[in-house]
């Protein structure tokens, strides 16, 4: 997720397919919580398309199988570390304690997707409508439609139940990348004539790359990678209706690799 603040802009690239798919579910399970923050039937929307868009894809592999392997992954690279001279075990501790129970957790949970979503006609009715364009609207989906005209208590009641089936992997996915994102040394570079490609070490285990510029910064990375090479190229939008362009200055910005 590219993340926003008041003096910068973080751009971030997956390294591997599951750091990718990681950042998507994020990325889905926050567009999700926002629409129940919000009262009018159009946040209700978007909660529910986001719900369905979960669910599609939850639905193309075992990605609670990959989390938990991810989280324990993750335990034993905490516990090397953790025995490193002038590492205090003392602060990796609760770390380690709370990735061990979301493991546990991941573990005994039901496989698939949970039941108060797979089972459910309403939203499966939904679903299948959402692959048309316009395909929800009144006249296509009455049930829906009367569903949408409920108290705001009601839709966030309805909405809360049905996410909460899925507050494991949500958990577990915002510890992963809270994990990996804090993993990075940040290192400030600068790209001569808007270009910068670095070789990765031999053997790292770099999982996400994240660029930060300056919020006022008219220029935004187009970044390519992988587990051996990375490529940032800073490109300036003159206009809506342009194609984007490589600016020829230099651009300092600031890099971040992240492995655990």
């Amino acid at each position: 997720m590219s993340e926003t603040s008041s003096s910068r802009i973080i751009y971030e690239h997956p390294l591997n397919e599951r750091v990718r798919t990681l950042l998507r579910l994020e990325f889905l399970f926050d567009q999700g919580r926002f629409g129940m923050t919000g009262d009018t039937e159009w946040h209700s929307r978007l909660a529910v398309g986001t719900l369905v868009d979960i669910v599609a894809l939850l639905s193309r592999g075992d990605l609670r199988s990959e989390i938990q392997k991810e989280l324990e992954q993750m335990v034993n690279s905490l516990e090397a570390l953790e025995k490193r001279p002038g590492v205090d075990p003392s602060l990796l501790a609760p770390v380690l304690d709370e990735c061990r129970d979301l493991a546990q957790r991941l573990r005994a949970a039901a496989p698939g997707i949970p039941a108060i979503v797979r089972d459910n006609e309403f939203l499966a009715a939904v679903a299948q409508r959402s692959g048309i364009m316009g395909g929800t609207c009144a006249f296509d989906l009455p049930g829906y439609h009367l569903w949408l005209n409920q108290s705001p208590e009601r839709r966030r009641e309805d909405l809360e139940s049905w996410y909460d089936g899925f507050g494991i992997l949500h958990e577990a996915t915002r510890r992963i990348l809270s994990l990996l994102r804090d993993s990075a040394d940040p290192v400030t570079l600068e790209a001569e004539g808007g270009s910068y490609q670095r070789t990765l070490e031999r053997g790292s285990p770099y999982q996400l790359l994240r660029v930060a510029l300056p919020a006022e910064a008219p220029y935004f990375p187009e970044i390519s990678g992988n587990k051996h090479f990375c490529t940032v190229r800073f490109m300036v939008q003159g206009g809506a209706t342009e194609r984007p362009q490589q600016t020829d200055e230099n651009v300092p910005f600031r890099l971040e690799l992240c492995a655990i």
